[in-house]
C-alpha cells in the first residue's frame, strides 16, 4: 500500500456524455494502448465531427484474467453522431465510490487498491465499471491529478458481527 493518504468517499454521480472508442486490451497494457485509440477521438474532433472538452477518461467495463474492456473517451461539449469507431458514450451513474490520485500515473494502482480496501472497510459491494478522469497533463510528473471512481452496489452490505 501506499505511504500517501488517500481520502476516499461515498458520492453520487450523474452520467458524463463522452466520446470513445472501444478496446479490449492485454493486462497491463493500457500505458502502451491508450494513445492509439485517443487519437481516433481526437482525429474526429479534427474533422468536425465532435466538439471536444480535452479531458481524456478510461471506462473500464469488464475484466477477465488476461484482459481488460476498455473504452477510451475524451469528454464533449455537444451530441454527435457516431464516426468509424468513435462513438457517443457515458460515464455511469449511480454511487460511486471515489480519490485522487496525485502524481506519476504508474502509481495509480495505489489509489485503486486505497478504493478496493475502503469499500471492504465500509461493507460495499462494487457494481462493476470503473473510470478515471485525468487531469491537464504536466511535464512534472507530481503536477499530475487523475480523479479514480468505482461505481458501488445500491445500498451498503450489512456488516456481519
Amino acid at each position: 500500500m501506499s505511504s500517501v493518504p488517500y481520502d476516499v468517499r461515498e458520492l453520487a454521480v450523474t452520467p458524463r456524455p463522452v466520446a470513445g472508442v472501444h478496446a479490449l486490451v492485454p493486462r497491463g497494457r493500457i500505458a502502451q494502448e491508450f494513445g492509439r485509440h485517443l487519437d481516433q477521438v481526437y482525429a474526429a474532433a479534427r474533422a468536425g465531427a465532435v466538439q471536444l472538452d480535452g479531458q481524456n477518461i478510461f471506462i473500464y467495463r469488464a475484466a477477465t484474467a488476461e484482459e481488460l474492456t476498455v473504452e477510451f473517451c475524451v469528454g464533449v461539449t455537444a451530441p454527435f453522431t457516431a464516426v468509424g469507431p468513435v462513438v457517443p458514450l457515458e460515464t455511469p451513474r449511480g454511487v460511486a465510490a471515489m480519490t485522487t490520485h496525485r502524481g506519476d500515473y504508474g502509481r495509480i494502482g495505489e489509489a485503486n487498491a486505497a478504493i478496493i480496501e475502503w469499500c471492504r472497510a465500509h461493507g460495499r459491494q462494487r457494481a462493476g465499471p470503473s473510470w478515471e478522469v485525468y487531469g491537464h497533463w504536466h511535464e512534472d510528473p507530481a503536477q499530475l491529478r487523475t480523479e479514480i471512481y468505482y461505481l458501488l452496489q445500491p445500498g451498503g452490505v450489512e456488516a456481519r458481527p
